[in-house]
């Protein structure tokens, strides 16, 4: 038994059965435009369009205390029904494209090359023309619209992040599932022992992996650090709102910025550098900050 009092109501085939009928999605969609999300039942039929009173019950019937629930007044709209009306929005089971490629503003952070903006089967790619950096993000096709192509980069940019910031708070934004932040490294020796200090494949990376459906979102190590108190201090004290400030100039990419410090047990630190002074984070295996320090060149 789950001592938290939560537990399951419904096989997920029998919710998602329940919206088999295209009438039910069109009461969801009625609803999701009522104020306040309620209608009574008249006025939920008349904004349905059906004149057969018996039948438009029929299919209310079929959503409620799952995605609809009976209220003293009429019908509201529940947590599940509006994130099934949400996700219609979003695009994910309804649009498709391609887009691309589009110039960044944004020069590559690792080398200040040109970087590409394309988008193709729900993927977002931002690659280097100058080197080998290149980042995927999975995107709904619905988050682009009302969008010029050109704006698309900066789109992504704000979506990625929102979807971290949301993984950081402890929330998977695919099913609100509790996250776990944990530090992933290579089986490589630390900073000071490896044998080519520029392999890439040393660099630390944070991930966050929801306890319920098993997703991972994986950042590297200095997107994953940049919402803590002593990296936003940091960055605030030199006049830069690192929440406008592109991913790219705060991601650790290179084996300077970001390194394994100690395996037993597991350490990492990751350096952030502006206007000349440099502020290094250390942080345990859950990402917990351990040390801060702060140099001039």
């Amino acid at each position: 038994m789950d001592d938290t009092g939560i537990v399951e109501a419904a096989d997920p085939a029998d919710a998602f059965g329940a919206l088999a009928d295209p009438m039910r999605v069109d009461i969801l969609r009625a609803l999701w435009d009522a104020e306040g999300n309620e209608a009574t039942f008249s006025e939920l039929r008349e904004a349905v369009g059906v004149a057969d009173s018996g039948q438009f019950n029929y299919h209310l019937d079929k959503l409620t205390d799952r995605f609809v629930s009976k209220t003293d007044d009429g019908y509201r709209l529940t947590v599940a029904g509006s994130s099934v009306v949400g996700s219609l929005l979003a695009g994910a089971y309804t649009r498709v494209g391609t887009v691309g490629p589009v110039p960044v503003a944004e020069p590559c952070g690792f080398c200040g090359g040109q970087q590409q903006f394309t988008y193709d089967d729900e993927r977002a790619s931002i690659d280097c023309e100058d080197c080998d950096v290149d980042t995927h993000f999975r995107v709904p096709p619905g988050v682009f619209a009302g969008y010029e192509p050109e704006q698309f980069p900066a789109v992504t940019e704000r979506y990625v992040r929102s979807n971290f910031q949301q993984a950081d708070d402890g929330f998977c934004p695919y099913c609100e599932g509790r996250i776990e932040p944990t530090l992933e490294t290579a089986d490589t020796p630390v900073a000071d022992e490896r044998d080519d200090p520029d392999d890439f494949d040393d660099i630390p990376t944070a991930e966050y992996r929801c306890l319920r459906c098993g997703k991972t979102f994986t950042t590297d190590l200095g997107a994953g650090l940049m919402r803590r108190a002593p990296v936003v201090g940091f960055f605030d004290d030199h006049g830069v709102d690192i929440g406008e400030t592109p991913l790219s100039r705060v991601r650790a990419a290179d084996p300077e910025d970001a390194a394994v410090v100690g395996r037993e047990p597991l350490r990492a630190r990751v350096r952030y550098t502006v206007n000349g002074e440099t502020l290094t984070v250390t942080v345990d295996e859950s990402l917990e900050v351990l040390d801060v320090e702060r140099s001039r060149d």
